[in-house]
C-alpha cells in the first residue's frame, strides 16, 4: 500500500510590527508622549532576539511620496537646497533615507537607520523617532499618526 505525504501548511505567521506612537499606552498618547529609545530597544530586545539588522523599516500606508514634503513636519529648507534639488547632508540625509526605505530591493535595517544618524553625528534614532511619532514635537500637526513602523524581518 502507498503512503500519502500529508500536506504541510506553511504557517503564515502574522508579522511582529511596532507601530510607534499607534502603539503606545493610552495613558502615555494623553500626556502627548511619544515613542523614545527605550521603547525601539525594548521592541528589538522582544522580538528581534537583541539584533538591530533583524528589524526592518517601513512607510505606512498613506504616505505620499509625490508630496513635496512627505513628512509634513519636516521644513523645506532642511530637506531641498535652493535651486530644489534633494539635500543629502545632517538630517536632511537621514530623513531622505526613511522616506527612500522602500525603494531598494533589500529592507532598510534599524542597523542601516544607526549608522546614518552616527554618521551626522545626531542623537540615536532621532528622525526615526520623529516618523514614529508624526512630528518633532506633541504640537506638530502631524502628532499621533505614525509615518513609518518597525517590524521584525522575517527569517529566509
Amino acid at each position: 500500500m502507498a503512503q500519502v505525504a500529508k500536506k504541510v501548511q506553511a504557517s503564515s505567521q502574522k508579522p511582529i510590527v511596532f507601530t510607534g506612537i499607534t502603539a503606545l499606552s493610552a495613558e502615555r498618547i494623553q500626556k502627548r508622549e511619544g515613542v523614545t529609545v527605550a521603547d525601539i530597544t525594548a521592541f528589538v530586545q522582544q522580538n528581534a532576539g537583541g539584533n538591530i539588522n533583524n528589524v526592518g523599516v517601513r512607510l505606512v500606508e498613506g504616505v505620499n511620496l509625490k508630496d513635496e514634503l512627505p513628512f509634513p513636519w519636516e521644513k523645506k529648507k532642511t530637506l531641498y537646497e535652493e535651486n530644489g534639488t534633494a539635500k543629502s547632508t545632517l538630517r536632511a540625509k537621514v530623513v531622505w533615507q526613511l522616506i527612500n526605505c522602500q525603494k531598494g530591493k533589500d529592507p532598510l535595517t534599524l542597523a542601516m537607520v544607526d549608522q546614518f544618524h552616527k554618521s551626522i553625528k545626531a542623537r540615536s534614532f532621532h528622525a526615526l523617532i520623529d516618523a514614529l511619532n508624526g512630528g518633532q514635537s506633541a504640537k506638530s500637526t502631524s502628532w499621533g499618526k505614525n509615518f513609518v513602523e518597525l517590524y521584525v524581518i522575517p527569517k529566509k
